[in-house]
């Protein structure tokens, strides 16, 4: 089974030079095209500086202007090199990021993540690939104990594969399930004698027999 390294040092790329600050918008702006990446690092001898975006680049009036002129729209986005790739995947949601920049400890760059990679190195995980159903439930905040959803899952020789929370306001969460079983009958009665809400459920039985590889297909959708 495919093992997945949880740490960004891991997971960097040096495919592309950094920019410098003598750079010009224009040149920026053409790297950025060749690259089909929308953000790139700001280097001054040799220390981050930011990230250049190219909606930041395309604000710029004089295409001809160096990046040291414009260096307070840089956006301080990066990580360390032993910063789990749960948080490099939040940092770049957060930022809408095309591109992470990674530190080492003295704060030099050494490379960057990128968002595409990592979710497809994520997809590989168990969780994504084996075979299942999927369940989605609506829980108060108060009353989510992941061990008693566990128990109710595996109690029906079940097992949990993935699980994602979501916020729905401050008072619920929607807590979905990836289940190593292909129809979730039995589980979805479980929980409902349980008084959870069930919101959505995708599994096999839903579909007749020839629609099986759309199930598949939905499954690799959800991505969970």
């Amino acid at each position: 089974m495919f093992a997945m390294s949880m740490k960004v040092k891991d997971h960097i790329l040096n495919d592309f030079k950094p920019l410098g600050i003598e750079e010009q918008a224009s040149t920026v702006l053409e790297a950025m095209e060749e690259l089909k990446c929308s953000h790139l690092p700001v280097l001054h001898e040799g220390k981050y500086l930011g990230l250049i975006s190219e909606d930041d680049l395309l604000d710029i009036q004089n295409s001809e202007d160096t990046l040291e002129k414009h260096l307070k729209v840089l956006k301080p986005y990066s990580v360390a090199e032993t910063t789990h790739i749960y948080e490099a995947i939040r940092t770049t949601g957060e930022g809408n990021l095309s591109c992470l920049p990674v530190l080492d400890e003295k704060g030099n760059y050494i490379g960057y993540v990128s968002p595409q990679e990592l979710m497809w190195d994520l997809g590989q995980q168990v969780s994504f690939v084996e075979r299942g159903g999927v369940v989605v439930l609506k829980v108060a905040v108060r009353d989510y104990h992941i061990s008693q959803i566990a128990q109710i899952v595996e109690s029906e020789d079940a097992l949990i594969l993935g699980l994602q929370l979501r916020s729905e306001g401050t008072d619920f969460l929607k807590v979905a399930l990836k289940i190593n079983q292909r129809d979730l009958s039995r589980i979805v009665k479980s929980f409902e004698r349980y008084n959870y809400e069930v919101l959505e459920l995708y599994h096999e039985s839903l579909f007749d027999d020839t629609a099986s590889d759309r199930f598949e297909g939905l499954i690799k959708y959800l991505n969970i």
